[in-house]
């Protein structure tokens, strides 16, 4: 299966990994995959003008973004974006595999606010799999989820209560509880479905903040 959504480069990598003998030879192989995602995820950042990496950022801040899809430009940093997203699909490789991927996270924070709903979700998956509890990304993703819970695009909608439930940690739970209550009365069946999950996993974080009978009604 050579996957045709996969570069030939990544293509390699996946079978170098698994045709390595050895974890020490699996661990050079990663070491070098690091230093080249590095480069190119650099590069992303420069071509599109992203950046941000390392900044303080708190709940409802604008997330820094890696270019806009129309006007001078707007081909780069629609290349730029699927270039990342492969880039980041790699970077979740090397977290896997037990190794440091956190010079990339940044670039899965702003994927995440992406308008493409392929490149949007993987953002939001990265940052489900790769950040800790604590990590002060996560308060850059406040404000896209709300954004996400309110667009009439129910694939962006579906996408952000995904995240809600993989993402909010107990002190965030206030910050989207409101629109995701006001999802269970949706018109679609399923985006009320999802909301359902994501409201039990607030209740489960924050009983407080969510009462039991919002639940059973």
């Amino acid at each position: 299966m050579s996957g045709m959504h996969l570069s030939k480069e990544f293509f390699e990598l996946i079978k170098a990994i698994g045709e390595s003998k050895s974890k020490q030879e699996e661990d050079r192989i990663i070491a070098s995959e690091i230093i080249s995602l590095k480069k190119k995820l650099d590069g992303s950042s420069s071509s599109s003008g992203g950046g941000g990496g390392g900044m303080m950022m708190s709940p409802g801040s604008p997330i820094p973004s890696m270019g806009t899809p129309g006007g001078k430009g707007g081909n780069n940093a629609l290349n730029s974006k699927k270039k990342a997203r492969e880039f980041l699909v790699r970077l979740l490789y090397v977290e896997m595999l037990g190794h440091d991927g956190s010079f990339g996270f940044i670039k899965a924070v702003e994927l995440a606010a992406a308008q493409s709903i392929m490149h949007k979700k993987t953002g939001y998956l990265i940052c489900s799999c790769c950040l800790s509890p604590d990590h002060e990304f996560r308060f850059m993703l406040v404000n896209q989820m709300q954004r996400d819970l309110i667009s009439s695009n129910l694939l962006e909608c579906q996408g952000a209560l995904v995240a809600v439930t993989n993402l909010i940690t107990p002190d965030l739970v206030s910050t989207v509880s409101t629109q995701v209550m006001g999802l269970l009365d949706h018109t679609s069946e399923v985006v009320r479905k999802k909301a359902i999950i994501a409201l039990h996993r607030l209740h489960q974080l924050s009983p407080d903040a969510i009462p039991k009978e919002e639940l059973v009604d």
